[in-house]
């Protein structure tokens, strides 16, 4: 995959070590961490006891006792973390001085550096202490993501009020359903056994100005679902998947304002049985 490397100013990067760095996170996280290879990245999320969304995070490990979280939020969610630690031996640090980039492959002299575990149209994620000459901006990432239907959770999930499989947690491999406990388990993993969840970020797309973020989509006047990012000409929706797509399949518009919205789901995406 050919990709000039894209700098994500938003993102920022934590660190975490000392004999308790990977433990203290097993006990937050979706993911099973509890394993994970030096030199590799997983995803994973940190939830409410009921199993809404808070922040989620990639987590590069670079030794038995050392950790990089790149994500979203950084200063909130080392605080939150914080509030975990207790008397775990880690130091949980803010790293400003380091940047995050998404690219083709490995950039050199990257401090970590691993193919994205969520999509292989995301390629890799790198954690570098420079913005390499000439690199994207993070529009060029959006744009990216969207076309593959990917969604950013800290960008498309409403805090403390989606659920986290409602962003794509386990079509993107940011839960394992086999760990131990973690804060939102339960209500997680009945989501996952009882039903295939019906309320999903969905790809869309649209002929016109991007709908605003959070605006509501209708079909005969029911709310379906509501907007989130778009840019040129295509987004991503949170959609009442049991109701927006029979509307479509009944040749029913799906309109956000004036706005004609079609559902556009990628091929991997769990979809419900409409019987």
């Amino acid at each position: 995959m050919v990709i000039a490397p894209i700098h994500l100013a938003s993102h920022g990067v934590i660190e975490l070590a000392g004999p308790d760095a990977a433990s203290l996170l097993q006990g937050l996280l979706t993911q099973d961490i509890s394993g994970q290879p030096v030199g590799t990245a997983r995803h994973g999320a940190m939830l409410t006891p009921q199993g809404k969304y808070l922040f989620d995070a990639l987590v590069f490990r670079l030794a038995e006792d050392r950790l990089l979280l790149d994500c979203v939020g950084a200063e909130a969610l080392a605080r939150r973390l914080a509030m975990y630690r207790l008397r775990a031996q880690v130091t949980i640090t803010v790293r400003p001085d380091l940047v995050v980039l998404m690219s083709g492959s490995a950039v050199d002299g990257a401090l970590a550096a691993s193919p994205d575990p969520r999509h292989p149209a995301l390629g890799w994620r790198v954690i570098a202490q420079a913005v390499p000459q000439g690199a994207g901006q993070e529009a060029d990432y959006t744009d990216l993501r969207l076309q593959a239907g990917i969604p950013e959770l800290a960008a498309d999930l409403e805090v403390e009020k989606d659920f986290a499989l409602e962003g794509l947690l386990d079509e993107l491999s940011g839960v394992d359903f086999h760990k131990g406990c973690y804060v939102g388990q339960e209500m997680t993993s009945r989501m996952k056994r009882r039903t295939t969840v019906r309320t999903k970020l969905v790809r869309v797309r649209y002929d016109s100005a991007a709908p605003a973020w959070g605006t509501a989509l209708e079909a005969d006047g029911w709310e379906v679902g509501r907007m989130r990012t778009g840019i040129h000409g295509v987004g991503i929706a949170l959609l009442r998947l049991d109701r927006a797509l029979p509307a479509v399949a009944a040749g029913t518009p799906i309109l956000a304002g004036h706005v004609s919205v079609q559902p556009d789901p990628p091929a991997w995406l769990v979809v419900p049985d409409p019987s």
